[in-house]
């Protein structure tokens, strides 16, 4: 191989293996963090819509649990409760497509149907006196609620999506258990239209993920497994037909509904999805498309009220389109890199070795006594100088024994003139040469000072002899060659200079120091700013600090008033979550019980429509202040949503808490803030409480019993607390027990 392939193969591997290795490592670095950052986005957007739904749920149930509540209802007389649920869906305005009760042996009443000839139950022809009844002891809902709650436990339930028997359309029910007298008496429930969920879903899809190109592809599950939402229609809920297109019916005369499930699947990574899912967990799961053989990711999170969960399935295409776009920018970027470097290469190595070549021949005729320069236009002037020189090599030794006499001239005029202080010591003699520019350094004469060592010690600072005596002494008996350091002279005028000295070692045959030969530099100037920028960097530190703190400090301050309503100068939902978060945790390891009581203001809507919101704001303030005047320093009041409050108990129990919440109940109304659209004519609050119970995992479940409680006070009238979850709690205290 000649030598100019040699050059290009060494400047590749040199310098373009470097370069695609740091190309390939960026590239992966950049086009993972690109796909880490698509999915934890495709993550939170779903989070986002689980959310959406979970509140729309939670707000549903919350009014049937209400409507178990009604005197009229839990009757369960239908010419008491038909009225009133009929006014109450058209107060909801559509929001639900109609209201059903049953008794405890299946009979379906609800504000769709009604044969009057049958105490209003709904038949299969209300027309008909003597028509069929419709039961609802098939449906999962009656049967959760109802037929197979043998314990009579109040249950709430909702439902998979199933065919309405009375209406015909899509639906999923809410129901909840009805009792009088804690007596089990049937059940209630709200139907809410498919088609109303289906476009809120779709709604929320196409405002979430608006910002990809490629279409959502999302889905509804229910802990069966059941597509309650699915982007491709045929596995939606529906009638289930036979051949002429007719809807087939069961025994009972009732339409059959057909469902797909997802473990109809062929994939097995969506089944093990679903069992995740079951656990209320939220995540990613990859697999392959049996049908195209496609990667896929499945993205989901559970739906919190309810037992349904929603998912996105999206292809590692759509998932890695950006990483796609990078990829192949820097493939561009690495083909456009090394067509460079290989370009380079080749031009490089022909640069260096024409030359060469040139020289080599040039050598061959001096070789043959052939002294004849090339002409001009052989190649370039370097080439052209070095032929001169070897066709002229007698001249050269002639003309280079004269520039080094010149040389030495040179250099002895330059060790009598140089600028910077030259001394040179012999060490058999103990004479020291100190230049003019040296002795002028320090404010002195050329003919002022005695030329030996001494001179040199008496104007060195007392405070740097040891050392200097040391630093000489190690140098000579070492096989230093060089030395360098500072130090500090008087100046003829009494001030210290910054000296920086530099020299050699001029050793015999035997290595032994003969003479140190150096140079002096004055670096007082350079010493001052040094301190200076040490000065300026501490004073920068130093400010550093400081603006790092206020800006801690003004953090904390800003993570303060995340957790605040400003209004009401109380916590919000925030802080109250972070509060119940560590008294949570307080109580499951170490054992330490808390209350909490759910104030909700009495008709405050009235209040806002009869007298306007900046009254009921001001209102809203009078009572968070009343009710804070009660709490001591570890207990705290927090904003739970419009005028409901949660107070915070900790080591508190039911019993104190009860007397608390009365006493604070008493007070709200003693300020006497008139309410004319209440029939108490002054503002009061209703309060349920609640204590953690040993079997209670979350703070949600002492949430969940204050807001009970809280009904029950608002079912009985109002302007009072209630307690009557407390038989059903298993209390930690220690005392109790």
């Amino acid at each position: 191989m000649n030598l100019r392939y040699k050059i290009s193969l060494s400047l590749v591997v040199t310098t373009l293996v470097p370069v695609s290795i740091l190309i390939f490592f960026v590239f992966w670095h950049v086009t993972n963090d690109a796909e880490k950052d698509t999915k934890h986005t495709i993550q939170n957007y779903l989070q986002l819509m689980s959310s959406k739904l979970s509140d729309e749920f939670y707000s549903s149930i919350r009014e049937v649990e209400i409507y178990a509540q009604i005197e009229q209802v839990k009757s369960l007389e239908p010419s008491q409760f038909i009225p009133v649920l009929k006014k109450e869906l058209l107060r909801q305005n559509g929001r639900y497509e109609k209201l059903l009760v049953s008794d405890k042996k299946g009979h379906l009443y609800n504000t769709a149907c009604g044969n009057i000839a049958q105490d209003y139950k709904c038949t299969f022809d209300d027309t008909d006196p003597s028509a069929k009844p419709k039961f609802l002891t098939s449906r999962k809902y009656w049967q959760e609620t109802v037929g197979n709650n043998l314990s009579e436990k109040n249950v709430t339930h909702l439902s998979d999506p199933i065919i309405s028997y009375s209406t015909g359309v899509s639906q999923l029910i809410i129901a909840t258990t009805v009792f009088d007298d804690n007596q089990l008496k049937g059940m209630v429930g709200a139907s809410i239209e498919w088609d109303r969920i289906s476009t809120m879903i779709t709604d929320l899809t196409r405002s979430i993920f608006s910002q990809f190109n490629w279409t959502p592809k999302v889905m509804l599950i229910s802990s069966s497994g059941t597509y309650w939402y699915h982007w491709d229609q045929d596995k939606l809920v529906r009638l289930k037909q036979n051949e002429k297109g007719e809807v087939v019916k069961d025994a009972k005369g009732l339409p059959i509904s057909v469902s797909s499930n997802i473990y109809q699947e062929p994939e097995v990574g969506l089944h093990e999805s679903h069992t995740a899912m079951m656990q209320r967990l939220s995540g990613i799961t990859e697999f392959t498309l049996k049908e195209t053989g496609e990667t896929n990711y499945l993205f989901y999170s559970p739906i919190a009220s309810s037992q349904y969960s929603i998912a996105l399935m999206v292809s590692e295409k759509n998932i890695n389109q950006v990483s796609y776009e990078l990829k192949n920018l820097y493939a561009f970027i690495f083909v456009i890199t090394l067509c460079v470097f290989m370009f380079a290469a080749i031009w490089i190595a022909k640069a260096i070795t024409d030359p060469i070549s040139r020289l080599v021949d040039q050598a061959n005729r001096l070789k043959e006594g052939n002294y004849q320069a090339e002409s001009d236009d052989t190649g370039t002037g370097e080439l052209r100088e070095l032929s001169q020189t070897f066709s002229q090599m007698a001249k050269v030794i002639l003309d280079r024994q004269k520039r080094l006499e010149m040389s030495e001239e040179r250099f002895e005029l330059a060790m009598k003139g140089a600028n910077d202080g030259l001394w040179d010591w012999h060490l058999d003699t103990n004479k020291v040469y100190y230049s003019p520019r040296w002795k002028q350094m320090l404010g002195y004469d050329s003919d002022e000072l005695t030329e030996d060592s001494s001179t040199y010690f008496n104007l060195l600072d007392n405070k740097e002899h040891k050392h200097l005596q040391e630093e000489i002494e190690s140098v000579r008996n070492s096989d230093k060659n060089t030395f360098k350091y500072k130090v500090r002279m008087r100046h003829k005028e009494g001030h210290l200079v910054h000296i920086l000295t530099r020299g050699i070692v001029v050793r015999d045959d035997e290595g032994q120091a003969q003479r140190f030969v150096g140079t002096h530099v004055d670096i007082s100037e350079l010493t001052e700013n040094e301190e200076k920028i040490k000065k300026l960097n501490s004073d920068l530190e130093k400010t550093v600090k400081e603006r790092t703190l206020k800006l801690e400090v003004a953090n904390r301050h800003l993570e303060e008033l995340a957790m605040l309503d400003m209004m009401l100068n109380i916590g919000n939902r925030r802080g109250l979550e972070r509060h119940l978060n560590l008294t949570h945790t307080r109580f499951k390891e170490e054992g330490q019980t808390y209350a909490v009581l759910l104030f909700d203001v009495d008709y405050f809507k009235k209040f806002n429509d009869f007298y306007g919101h900046q009254e009921g704001d001001n209102t809203l303030i009078q009572v968070v202040n009343c009710l804070n005047a009660h709490l001591v320093k570890s207990e705290q009041i927090y904003r739970f949503g419009g005028e409901e409050f949660i107070c915070v108990l900790p080591e508190s129990d039911l019993e104190k808490a009860y007397a608390q919440a009365r006493k604070m109940v008493e007070d709200v109304k003693k300020l006497k803030i008139k309410h004319d659209k209440s029939h108490y004519e002054v503002v009061t609050v209703s309060v349920g409480c609640a204590q953690v119970g040993i079997d209670d995992v979350t703070w949600e479940q002492v949430i969940r019993r204050s807001d009970k409680a809280l009904y029950l006070a608002k079912a009985n009238g109002r302007n009072q607390a209630s307690n009557t979850c407390f038989a059903n709690e298993k209390i930690m205290d220690s005392k109790m027990a």
